[in-house]
């Protein structure tokens, strides 16, 4: 299942589940209803003796009870759902921290931290999405690791100490491509819905709880005097504690179909990122053969038990599919006497198998460094078919760009105000007279301090190669997302200003830019994207913006722009074909035209790619131009490109 087919399985799913839920909600309204009713009637005709007389039946005052009890109840589960929902969404740092996770900051010292850090950094460059925050659970023995956050814009990965320490690099690349394939197809958000739907029926279960707990204090002479009353009270609250926990427990059993089918989604894109299945498949045998296991032991983990690598906890309805299982899937020959082996292995070979990875992480490294200047094949299904679904290729060019960089440039892009000084610095025009205005522009925002940091880092900034200018765009996000909000806006008001002072428009500056605003206005805020329902036929003028924009940006002259425009709107609008656009001052065009296309269905956007790629390819190659802006619109349409490999 490619990336659009999964976004389009994930709509249907969360159509599905907020479904169950309606019908879930509404059965629970209507028992409550029906016991506050009896409550009420009952206490309502109690003689002054605490003995109960005829009950009065006037039917006039039910419905106004009634209305009260379903608002309560409707509010009580909507208002906890949506509370945690928008917690949640604000960011995986928070769910990482509530689970007892410590940041690892890209300055990191320890080298398994560092390790890890590395993988990251190269998982996320090869998919072309920002680097997402790195926790480890010092407290957590176990092998495992989440992905949290409502957009890859505030994802957050997380892994066990146990995982840290008792898996090589391949096996924890294994992993954390598993815990990516999570963060690219839309998988975290359908957790954090999941997650603040199940709280709202909980939220039912502990008011009850509550109220139990409460009621028997209610002693002396009153609490004997009113003792049927407190029984009634009692009796009620039991039913009410019952309906949340069937609720709950309908709501665990839609949580674990959902999850088992997407973490064996994530097993086969944690493969395929990696194209050696070993990794993952040792990682998993190791599991089976430490005492410790996946299992976690933080008190929340229930709440995030379908977002973990591995089962942290025993539970009812099973939110993984089963080991032995998850493993014969990558290696059928799998045998579970191995876990024994492993477990009798496990310390003694651990640095062998460090040291063997090393080795061939430097040799893929290497033989990378041969496929940064080739040319791609720009099959239109094939490179659609590696949004958000990179292969080893890509993890090894990363690999390398990533060891390229001059060590200084990355020391700034670790911390979060150099990080905002050399985001400037990437955004400055190489031709004098426009650097000057944009230079002295900065100045005036940021005063002399701030504007002598940017001055100093655009000697490294010009020195960076075309493959390397995106990358070193990507690695700087993780430090900005650590910036207040405030400073966040006002660096993307400053960046605004410089690419209006450009000399002309330019295709890199357009690509920042843009880049910059999905990601940082994704990270402040989460929720803003609206659900794609638009067919391709729905945006005729915006697709036909876009490709006379691509196409006049990738030739010099209008007949060869002619032929890309034509080979990309006929596959998109066979046989329609409206004419080629004209369009100089392109840039505001071009936003107003990617916003609309943003709602497309998965299915659209899917042929809008292909549709893109047939457009660029028309003359057999892709320029760097070409290639920067393709990343860009992809990552506008939410469709994460890794790099393709640009001809000079």
């Amino acid at each position: 299942m490619d990336f659009f087919a999964r976004q389009a399985a994930t709509r249907r799913q969360s159509r599905w589940m907020v479904f169950l839920f309606v019908l879930a909600v509404l059965a629970i309204v209507i028992v409550i209803d029906l016991v506050v009713v009896v409550t009420v009637a009952i206490l309502s005709v109690q003689d002054d003796g605490g003995l109960l007389a005829t009950p009065d039946m006037s039917i006039w005052r039910y419905p106004t009870i009634i209305l009260f009890s379903s608002l309560v109840v409707l509010g009580t589960i909507g208002i906890s759902s949506v509370a945690r929902t928008v917690t949640l969404a604000a960011g995986g740092s928070k769910v990482a921290e509530q689970l007892g996770g410590t940041r690892v900051g890209a300055d990191t010292a320890d080298p398994l931290k560092r390790r890890l850090r590395n993988v990251v950094e190269e998982i996320a460059i090869a998919s072309g999405v920002p680097v997402p925050q790195v926790y480890v659970l010092e407290r957590e023995a176990g092998i495992n690791a989440f992905a949290a956050g409502y957009s890859p814009a505030n994802a957050a990965i997380a892994v066990t100490r146990g995982a840290l320490v008792n898996l090589n690099r391949d096996e924890l690349q294994g992993v954390v491509a598993h815990e990516f394939s999570h963060v690219l197809n839309g998988d975290m958000r359908l957790s954090t819905r999941l997650i603040g739907l199940l709280f709202g029926l909980t939220v039912i279960a502990m008011i009850a709880r509550t109220i139990l707990r409460f009621v028997p204090r209610s002693g002396g002479d009153s609490g004997r005097k009113g003792g049927p009353a407190i029984a009634v009270i009692i009796v009620a609250a039991l039913i009410v504690l019952a309906l949340g926990w069937i609720g709950l427990f309908f709501g665990r059993l839609i949580q674990a179909a959902v999850s088992r089918n997407r973490e064996s989604l994530a097993d086969a894109s944690a493969v395929q990122f990696t194209r050696d299945p070993t990794g993952l498949r040792n990682a998993l045998v190791k599991i089976g053969a430490l005492g410790a296991g996946s299992r976690f032991s933080d008190a929340d983990a229930e709440e995030v038990a379908h977002m973990l690598f591995a089962p942290g906890i025993q539970r009812l309805f099973a939110t993984h599919p089963p080991l032995e299982q998850r493993i014969r899937e990558i290696d059928p020959g799998f045998q579970p006497s191995e876990f024994e082996t492993v477990r009798r292995r496990l310390a003694e070979a651990r640095g062998a198998e460090q040291e063997e990875a090393a080795a061939r992480t430097a040799a893929g490294a290497a033989r990378a460094g041969g496929l940064l200047q080739g040319a791609v094949v720009l099959a239109p299904a094939a490179v659609a078919g590696l949004v958000a679904n990179p292969g080893t290729e890509h993890v090894l060019q990363a690999h390398e760009v990533l060891a390229s960089l001059p060590e200084s440039f990355r020391r700034a892009a670790r911390q979060p105000e150099q990080a905002a000084a050399l985001f400037l610095a990437l955004g400055i025009d190489v031709v004098p007279e426009a650097r000057e205005r944009q230079l002295a522009f900065i100045r005036e925002q940021y005063g002399a301090e701030f504007h002598g940091a940017v001055l100093a880092m655009l000697g490294e900034v010009d020195a960076l190669t075309s493959v390397q200018r995106m990358p070193a765009l990507l690695q700087v996000f993780a430090a900005l997302n650590q910036l207040g909000r405030a400073e966040r806006v006002e660096l993307l008001k400053c960046l605004n200003g410089l690419l209006v002072r450009e000399s002309r428009p330019s295709v890199f500056g357009y690509a920042l830019r843009k880049l910059a605003q999905v990601q940082l206005q994704d990270n402040l805020d989460p929720r803003r994207r609206a659900v794609g329902h638009l067919g391709v036929h729905g945006a005729r003028e915006e697709l036909q913006v876009l490709l006379s924009i691509l196409a006049a940006q990738g030739n010099e002259d209008e007949v060869a722009a002619r032929a890309a425009y034509d080979a990309g709107i006929e596959r998109l609008l066979p046989g329609i074909r409206p004419p080629l656009l004209r369009v100089p001052h392109w840039p505001p065009k071009l936003d107003q035209a990617l916003t609309r296309l943003d709602r497309l269905q998965p299915a659209a956007k899917e042929h809008l790619v292909q549709a893109l790629v047939t457009a660029i390819s028309h003359d057999g190659r892709m320029t760097v131009p070409e290639s920067e802006l393709l990343r860009a619109i992809c990552a506008v349409l939410h469709c994460p490109l890794p790099p393709l490999y640009a001809a000079a």
